[in-house]
């Protein structure tokens, strides 16, 4: 494997869609810079954790001719940003940050709406591994199984490792037991031929 890790610019500086905007300059670069690096440029999956997982779920559902990817692996993603908020009376801090909202509305549902990746899966995406803590207080655990189930009925190819017991980040998840990376790295290496 041949890594990469990228910046982002980050809210509220830069309001979203900019941090996205920056994945997919980072996977243009990549493919136009392959060869010097030894890399396949038709192999490329996009791994991140969190906010990151966010960010590859959205670029790897929308992605197209040189932002599309082989393979698009989100740790712990928000893929639902509808349930990621529910019953809160207003936005959280994350939502005022990167979309600049301080009240629900249509119009922020909407926004919200299109910035979540599970409102953009239809057929012919590249395939996802999910992997999520059963136990996340940050990010419902809920909203991985609801995203594969989404992405498996139009098609896709979308596997879940689920973290028994896991938390909000991988730090202590070997702890639990998981073998979490080597499940990962197979699939990647399956997946990528």
């Amino acid at each position: 494997f041949t890594w990469f890790t990228i910046n982002y610019r980050l809210a509220p500086q830069h309001r979203f869609p900019a941090c996205a905007e920056d994945v997919e300059s980072a996977i243009k670069w990549v493919k136009a810079h392959a060869a010097e690096y030894k890399a396949d440029p038709a192999r490329i999956a996009i791994i991140g954790e969190s906010a990151g997982g966010h960010l590859v779920s959205w670029v790897g559902v929308r992605g197209t001719g040189n932002t599309r990817v082989a393979a698009v692996v989100p740790f712990y993603a928000p893929n639902d940003l509808e349930l990621q908020n529910k019953g809160r009376e207003a936005p959280g801090p994350s939502m005022t940050a990167l979309f600049g909202m301080t009240e629900w509305s249509d119009a922020n549902h909407k926004i919200i709406q299109d910035a979540s990746p599970l409102s953009h899966v239809k057929a012919g995406l590249p395939p996802f591994l999910l992997i999520h803590g059963n136990a996340d207080k940050q990010v419902p655990y809920e909203q991985s199984p609801a995203f594969q189930k989404a992405m498996q009925a139009a098609g896709n190819t979308c596997d879940l490792i689920t973290i028994k017991g896991g938390g909000h980040g991988m730090g202590g998840w070997e702890k639990l037991g998981s073998d979490y990376a080597a499940q990962m790295i197979a699939w990647l290496r399956k997946t990528l031929h």
